[in-house]
């Protein structure tokens, strides 16, 4: 069973629809592919960012790629209420001033955070992310995609596209790793968990990208391939739910 470590600092993970997460590491929070904005007036335990709430926090605004999916440009009037914000978006994100633009197969050193990240299988990156002590994989749309009624020649490629950026994981400590379980890919859904658990050293896996199917989940725990890993699988169930608070 996945258990959280004692820390010094507490950490807090927030939900906040489809790939959308909010995660405080203790001392400031990362905010990942945000976008769905309402209810208005909502709070995170909608599932929605208050910027009036973070007006005294540190917080670092991920964007993996500039699909409707995963980027409202709503995160740059946060900047009016945040002062510590900083903005780390992927180059095809279309940017703003005073942003962090961030391409596939580097290596950033953002203030006392280091930032790596992959190539995504569909578009922009996948991040790495090392801070305060902690090691976050958040995949974006770097995925497994195993789509029915597409050619043989496309799956195949796309699973070597995949298995070849896993590769440069091998064998790296995740902390949590925030992960694709697309049910649109029919019995191919898990592929993507697979690659991860498979060549990483993961704490908690993170299920994403469910489209509001959140049987998905379960689905992902009960499966035959995920048998070694299954209780390392967080449950994901509601947008705005605490995943977990080490408080």
């Amino acid at each position: 069973m996945w258990m959280m470590q004692e820390r010094e600092n507490k950490m807090v993970c927030y939900y906040l629809d489809h790939s959308g997460f909010a995660f405080h590491t203790g001392s400031r929070w990362l905010i990942f592919d945000y976008f769905t904005d309402a209810p208005q007036n909502g709070t995170l335990a909608d599932g929605v960012i208050d910027p009036a709430a973070f007006s005294g926090e540190q917080v670092f605004v991920f964007v993996s790629h500039r699909h409707h999916d995963h980027f409202n440009p709503v995160i740059f009037s946060w900047r009016e209420q945040i002062r510590n914000i900083t903005y780390i978006l992927s180059d095809d994100v279309p940017a703003q001033e005073d942003t962090v633009r961030v391409s596939p197969h580097q290596i950033y050193r953002i203030q006392d955070m280091t930032v790596e990240t992959l190539e995504s299988t569909d578009e922009g990156v996948a991040f790495l992310v090392w801070v305060d002590g902690l090691c976050l994989y958040f995949a974006g749309d770097l995925n497994h995609w195993h789509w029915e009624g597409e050619p043989d020649w496309y799956n195949r490629d796309m699973k070597e596209k995949y298995l070849s950026e896993m590769e440069r994981l091998r064998g790296t400590k995740i902390d949590f790793a925030f992960v694709p379980v697309d049910p649109r890919l029919g019995d191919a859904f898990y592929l993507g968990a697979k690659g991860v658990m498979e060549t990483t050293d993961v704490n908690a896996l993170i299920p994403m990208h469910v489209w509001g199917d959140y049987s998905v989940v379960g689905r992902l725990k009960g499966h035959p391939e995920a048998e070694k890993w299954k209780d390392k699988v967080l449950s994901v169930s509601r947008r705005g739910e605490k995943i977990f608070d080490s408080h």
